[in-house]
């Protein structure tokens, strides 16, 4: 018994280390996952920290699923959200720096982005219900009702700097061409982002700054953390798209300068920051995430 007793105590012990130090996680090492959506705000769930259903513990449910998909300009994967038509939205445009962008340009994985940051889309409009919910095709809003911190949200993304809204000519420009070597200093496509020397020309100290996340660059690239990712990784179709900077399911600990930035208001605190799902490891720190792209 006394052995049991020690087993179990030693259990609870390393449980509680491990937990205390994947709180603590504010780098990543090559290999790791690119994880952590449960304890984002991407969860809507009615288990969620931030933003909850109180209609579905589920997390996926709000962008994906295995049955009746959306497949209206060409969305995927799985996709379960409805999306403002293409030509509702007004694109960069043209630039001397990037190719042209039409309305009517604007690619599949940058609809799925703006399908609930365009501040038109509501949080629970889908196609595919939970459950037994229902199927309508092109997707419909449920009727959730969702709280933040036990107050009811209303019209939350429509006040919130997290819209992106639907005139996109004032945000980087998405679905544009990688013109690299031609425009606004790019990169070759070919470049391995972890051999980018981002630290060049900063005092030496942000070699070691932030766990010495700038010297390493590491990007999170299909699911896991990166060493040997390329520029090209990051596109789709040699184009930009909002995927090229932000990955929707890595939950970014490691980008430190964000977490003072957040309200003090009791009601409205952030849990913790997500790191904007930024797939580089240390965030923009030292504007790393721009570099890594630009040779500025």
């Amino acid at each position: 018994m006394r052995y049991l007793r020690a087993v179990t105590l030693l259990a609870v012990s390393v449980c509680i280390l491990s937990a205390a130090a994947a709180e603590a996680l504010d780098t990543y090492l090559a290999g790791d996952a690119a994880t952590g959506i449960a304890g984002s705000r991407h969860n809507l769930g009615g288990l969620s920290m931030h933003i909850s259903s109180q209609a579905t513990t589920e997390i996926c449910v709000f962008c994906h699923t295995p049955h009746h998909t959306n497949t209206t300009n060409n969305m995927k994967p799985m996709w379960n959200r409805s999306a403002l038509s293409i030509t509702s939205f007004t694109a960069y445009g043209t630039t001397a720096s990037f190719s042209t962008i039409s309305n009517t340009d604007i690619g599949s994985v940058s609809l799925a982005c703006l399908s609930c940051h365009d501040g038109v889309t509501t949080f629970d409009n889908i196609v595919n219900a939970p459950g037994r919910g229902g199927v309508t095709q092109g997707g419909s809003d449920r009727g959730y009702e969702f709280l933040l911190t036990g107050i009811l949200v209303s019209d939350f993304m429509t006040a919130s700097r997290l819209v992106v809204g639907v005139d996109l000519s004032n945000d980087h420009p998405v679905s544009v061409l990688y013109l690299a070597g031609t425009a606004a200093s790019l990169r070759p496509t070919n470049t391995t982002i972890s051999q980018i020397d981002i630290t060049a020309g900063l005092n030496v100290t942000a070699i070691s700054f932030d766990n010495g996340n700038m010297r390493k660059n590491l990007w999170a690239i299909k699911g896991f953390i990166s060493d040997q990712a390329t520029i090209a990784d990051l596109l789709r179709n040699g184009r930009v798209e909002c995927s090229s900077c932000h990955d929707p399911h890595f939950n970014n600990k490691s980008w430190q300068e964000v977490d003072s930035t957040y309200t003090t208001v009791a009601a409205y605190q952030e849990v913790e920051s997500n790191g904007l799902f930024l797939r580089r490891v240390g965030g923009n720190t030292g504007s790393g995430l721009c570099r890594t792209c630009h040779n500025k």
